[in-house]
């Protein structure tokens, strides 16, 4: 009888130690995954009311005679002018004799530089973020001389996307920001690529974008 109850008592001891191997070796279940933050991407949060032309910005003529067509478009000013120090402050838009015009108001000082074409599929520089913007085609316009508002005290318009009413081919307009001195936006247009032109205007400086529609 005292050896059928030490055996008992090894086997029982066998069990155990079995069992707490098994718990040992088992699958973690643990949820404590590190978490993925979304990304936000430009022009994804809801429209906004873009401003109304100004009185000259309705009747100002392309001083430069410069093409219209769906070609890109670009200037660089002469070295000569010296460094520009600018923040997009304002983008606005309307009808301008049939056409839709979109412009871009800079507060600072200098000339900048730009470059406006028709884009795929745009995204924003420097992260590669896709800019949501409502369109068919999308024209892309860079402006440069950029400098970031924290260093200046100027005010940049918000990242994100206007609307206007009398500017009625033009979706709306998304703006991305700014990246090593280049502010981004994009024009998201009703149809194909339609035949436009840039331009800049002085006394505010800004960049004038008309759209055939």
């Amino acid at each position: 009888m005292r050896t059928r109850h030490r055996r008992f008592a090894a086997a029982a001891a066998l069990t155990a130690a079995a069992s707490l191997a098994l718990v040992g070796c088992g699958t973690d279940t643990s949820t404590d995954a590190p978490a993925t933050n979304p990304t936000t991407t430009a022009g994804s949060s809801p429209a906004a009311q873009a401003q109304n032309l100004s009185p000259e910005e309705t009747e100002a003529a392309d001083p430069t005679a410069g093409p219209a067509d769906s070609a890109p478009k670009s200037e660089t000013p002469d070295a000569a002018a010296g460094r520009a120090e600018l923040v997009v402050s304002e983008i606005r838009m309307g009808d301008y004799q049939g056409e839709d015009r979109v412009v871009f108001e800079l507060d600072g000082r200098g000339v900048p530089s730009y470059s406006v074409d028709y884009v795929d599929a745009p995204a924003q520089q420097g992260s590669g973020f896709p800019v949501e913007v409502q369109g068919d085609s999308f024209l892309q316009v860079m402006i440069g001389g950029q400098i970031l508002p924290t260093e200046t005290g100027m005010e940049e318009v918000p990242v994100g996307t206007v609307t206007g009413d009398e500017a009625t081919g033009v979706a709306g307009v998304a703006f991305a920001g700014q990246f090593e001195g280049q502010a981004q936006a994009v024009i998201g247009l009703e149809g194909t690529d339609r035949a436009f032109s840039a331009f800049l205007l002085q006394n505010p400086t800004r960049l004038v974008v008309d759209i055939e529609r």
